[in-house]
This record gives structure tokens, sequence and C-alpha cells, in this order.
């Protein structure tokens, strides 16, 4: 890392997480299909990214060879999200979040192989903790196994996106990096949206368009997704990998389903209430972001 991560880093990194808490439960608001969601989200974040760049008078223009990995990377990205908000219709917000805190499982594995770095038996151990809070989650919860399936394939793509995200934040601007990233998911979303659609129930009768429609509170629901709860926190988040391991963005992200939960609960009530094995598992995931941090210090006195 280029700098050690100062007390109010990871205070702002908690923020953007209970933000992050809130994108699933708005995506579950929406009537839109979830291909929909994805679509307006990123128009409205490349758009808005780029309005902002405007006013601050800041060039986002790159070559062409800098564009297209990023481009790639945001075509992962709108993918992941798919997956994400699919997981939520085909189960419950609750699920959506707890499945797709097996990233860090992924990346404790991963981030070594890419970073060519030794790896560290303490993110080994807290993803596993995360993989045994994942299986009460899987026997007590298994009439939402479609649901919990795509969230887990959502975790892998987000797993893949933010350690490439990890190598581009030590020499890349956020601003352009995020910029063209959400420009790429919106591109893919596209290609995405007849994929998906016909592998999943056939051509569908009503064409593509028809999983765009906007309706009643949709306009409103997709804005602060697009804007508030996209922009910022992926503009920050790539700032913050300049401090902190992909590893550790991905641990401190598991308490997005905590706090997901929480407000999901008062907002859908009883649709949102889980058994108590769902809720075992879940404190396990929580237990693995606590003890994050003092089990990286006794490894490092260790090391030393």
């Amino acid at each position: 890392m280029n700098t050690k991560p100062l007390p109010n880093d990871y205070f702002k990194l908690h923020f953007i997480v209970i933000i992050l808490g809130f994108t699933a439960i708005l995506g579950r608001l929406m009537e839109v299909s979830a291909l929909g969601v994805v679509f307006y989200r990123t128009l409205l974040a490349a758009s808005g990214m780029w309005f902002v760049a405007t006013l601050q008078k800041r060039s986002l223009k790159i070559s062409l060879c800098e564009a297209l990995p990023l481009l790639g990377v945001g075509a992962i990205m709108s993918l992941h999200w798919i997956c994400f908000f699919g997981s939520a219709r085909a189960s419950t917000v609750a699920v959506s979040l707890v499945t797709f805190s097996t990233t860090s499982f992924f990346t404790s594995i991963a981030e070594p192989f890419v970073r060519k770095t030794k790896i560290s038996w303490v993110e080994v151990f807290l993803g596993v903790l995360v993989v045994i809070g994942m299986c009460f989650v899987f026997a007590f919860e298994s009439q939402y196994l479609t649901g919990i399936i795509i969230g887990i394939i959502g975790a892998i793509l987000a797993t893949v996106f933010s350690v490439i995200n990890a190598q581009f934040a030590q020499k890349s601007n956020a601003h352009i990096v995020t910029f063209y990233e959400m420009v790429g998911a919106f591109i893919s979303s596209w290609i995405y949206i007849p994929i998906i659609i016909y592998f999943s129930k056939g051509i569908d009768s009503g064409g593509v368009l028809h999983q765009l429609v906007l309706t009643h509170f949709d306009w409103l629901w997709i804005a602060i997704l697009g804007l508030v709860c996209t922009v910022y926190p992926y503009i920050e988040m790539m700032h913050l990998l300049k401090k902190i391991s992909a590893f550790t963005l991905n641990l401190s992200i598991n308490m997005e389903p905590i706090y997901g939960i929480i407000m999901a609960y008062f907002i859908f009530g009883e649709k949102e209430k889980m058994t108590s094995g769902f809720y075992i598992g879940g404190a396990l995931i929580l237990l693995s972001v606590i003890l994050h941090p003092f089990l990286k210090k006794r490894e490092q006195i260790l090391g030393s």
C-alpha cells in the first residue's frame, strides 16, 4: 500500500457499507426487472460522474488502450449487479446480502495470486468462517436455493472486479476509473438483457424494452440508487483501495448484510423474518469482520 489507512478511512468505509446495504432494498422496492435496475443505475451513475467532471472542468479523456480494460471490468460489474438484484428477487433481501458476503472467502484465495504475495492464513481462516456461516444459511433456508446460487455467482464476480480494481487504484485516477467502468457496465447491459431473457424464460414476447419500463416510484428509487448509492461509494472505494487491500474492503463490506437486514426488516416487516439458523450464519459472518483487525495485527507481529 502507498500509505497507511487512518481511522477516518475506516469510518468512511463503514459509511459506504451502510449506503450499499440500502441498494438491495431499493432493488426490491422497484417494479422494473433486475436487468432494468442495472441498466438505469449505470446510465445515471455514468451521466452523474460526467456532469460532476464537467462542472469541475476535469478531463475524462484517456486512450483506447487504457479505456478497454476499464470497460471490461464494467461488464463484470454489470453482471454482478444483475446477480445481486436477481438474488433478492428470487429469495429475500437478507439472503441476497448474506450470500454476497462469501466474497471475502473468494478474495482471500484470488488476491494473493494476482498480487503475487504470500497467502494470509488469517484471511483464509476468516473466509472459511464466512463459508461456515453460509452453510447455516443453506441448511435452514433451502427454499431460497435459486436465490442463494445466484447470489454466490454474484459474489465470485464481485471478487474478480474488486481484485482487478485494487490494481487500477494504485496507478489510476479514481474518478476516471469509476466513470469508464460505469460506461462499460451500461454498454454491456444492452448485451446481457436479451441473453438473460432468452436463457431464463425463452425469447421474451414483450421484447427487451419491456424489461426497462419504469413505473410508479421507480424513477425516484433508481435516482437514489444511481446517484447516491453508486457514484459516491464507488469513487470513494477507489480512493480507499490506495490504502487498504481488496480483502479488507470486501471483509468490511460483509457488514452490508447486517445493516441491510435491519433496514429491510423495518421496511418490509415479516417478509424479511428468517429462521434461527440464518441468524447464526449471519453472526458468524459478523464475527469474521470483528476478528479481522485483531488477527491481522497478531499475524504482522509474529511475522516481523
